[in-house]
């Protein structure tokens, strides 16, 4: 969630105010460093799964692409270890740099305290320092179709009635599923147009999604009671294609202590404020992860310890506008005994096959992008999750 976020905190340190003000760069010397940071995210959960997710940044400066600015650490050994010598090993990811856990089954002591271990290829061992879990409240989910702004609001109420939590975290997956413009019964084979069998249409369902990258945090420490209500979690517009068909969000609530909201209020500020000529001149922004075997190598992330609770919405989106369709060009005809040569020409000019007229041996053609669902992003691959009675192609 955070990878984009935490490289342009520390990218933009570097670079992004020479460019933008004019003016002598700040250039702290904790930030030196710009290449092999360590950068950690993620939480601790004792109650359930959790991923850690591990990369190392390049110079921003000598990247056009932040995105790449960013690379995996992959076939590190990653666990977690309490105060009393347990110790719980990661279960999958080490060529992805995601690293999953679940130990909720081994049933980890709630009062213990937990840190997370860190061994990368390259001889070195990161720890973060121990620390008690945190108590998670309870969440609810409901949404609202704004006929008036033409969006669908979607909400997170939680209420703690010990007064506990008071320091609050959301991100959110989010899921949805569109179809093609056109639909299609038929299909290239190599040089060769086919029907589709038993009807089925091709490519014409994909599923997208995608993960939050904003940073959202409340603190209720200063309210009467530790209650939120009608928290907006997200927003989307009428047109927009995530709305067209159907949608699911999953949000992850984590109640933080002190220490991590305030690491987290800090990237925020950070990722929001600067660039701008009077922005705040960037935090500190380590966090809780050192390196123990060499300390003048830097590591940024904080790790907390909680009792993450998570919920699922689903929206049937049918009824809404959706988005708007363009407008296609008229069809191009093809024999069924076109030679390959012609056929390349026409897929050179970004058509695909979707329908066959055995009477007149003939291939309907139009715009691939208004064919294949793929060319949106997506793919045509059922989630898990997706409810049985909505359709799968």
């Amino acid at each position: 969630m955070y990878k984009k976020i935490l490289t342009a905190i520390i990218g933009t340190a570097f670079t992004a105010l020479v460019a933008v003000s004019c003016v002598v760069p700040y250039e702290p010397k904790e930030l030196n460093q710009t290449t092999g940071i360590l950068v950690v995210e993620g939480h601790i959960s004792v109650t359930g799964p959790f991923t850690i997710k591990i990369s190392r940044t390049t110079n921003i400066a000598s990247n056009n692409n932040v995105q790449d600015s960013i690379h995996f650490e992959r076939y590190a050994r990653v666990y977690v270890k309490d105060n009393h010598g347990n110790t719980y090993m990661s279960k999958s990811g080490a060529a992805t740099g995601a690293y999953y856990f679940d130990f909720s089954d081994q049933m980890p002591d709630k009062e213990a305290q937990y840190q997370l271990i860190i061994e990368s290829l390259d001889g070195n061992t990161y720890a973060s320092d121990f620390r008690e879990a945190t108590y998670s409240s309870s969440m609810d989910l409901h949404y609202k179709i704004d006929t008036l702004q033409n969006k669908v609001i979607i909400y997170v109420d939680t209420y703690d009635f010990t007064g506990e939590s008071t320091h609050y975290n959301w991100n959110f997956i989010e899921t949805w599923d569109y179809v093609s413009q056109i639909k299609s019964f038929a299909y290239l084979d190599g040089y060769q147009v086919k029907k589709t069998e038993k009807y089925i249409p091709w490519m014409h369902r994909c599923w997208n999604s995608r993960e939050s990258s904003e940073i959202l945090l409340i603190e209720t420490s200063a309210l009467k009671e530790d209650r939120i209500k009608d928290l907006v979690i997200q927003t989307i517009e009428y047109r927009d294609i995530r709305i067209t068909q159907h949608y699911s969000i999953e949000v992850i609530q984590t109640v933080l202590d002190k220490d991590a909201f305030l690491y987290m209020e800090n990237m925020k500020k950070n990722s929001n404020d600067i660039g701008g000529l009077f922005s705040p001149q960037p935090h500190e922004i380590s966090g809780n992860i050192r390196c123990v075997t060499d300390s003048s190598l830097r590591a940024v992330g904080f790790i907390s310890v909680c009792n993450s609770v998570s919920k699922r919405l689903f929206i049937d989106c049918t009824g809404l506008p959706g988005y708007v369709r363009e407008k296609m060009p008229e069809d191009t005809v093809i024999s069924l005994a076109a030679t390959p040569y012609r056929i390349l020409r026409v897929l050179q000019m970004g058509y695909l096959p979707y329908l066959v007229d055995n009477q007149t041996e003939s291939s309907y053609w139009n715009l691939s992008r208004c064919i294949d669902c793929r060319s949106k992003g997506g793919k045509p691959e059922v989630p898990s999750f997706w409810p049985a009675e909505w359709p799968t192609y």
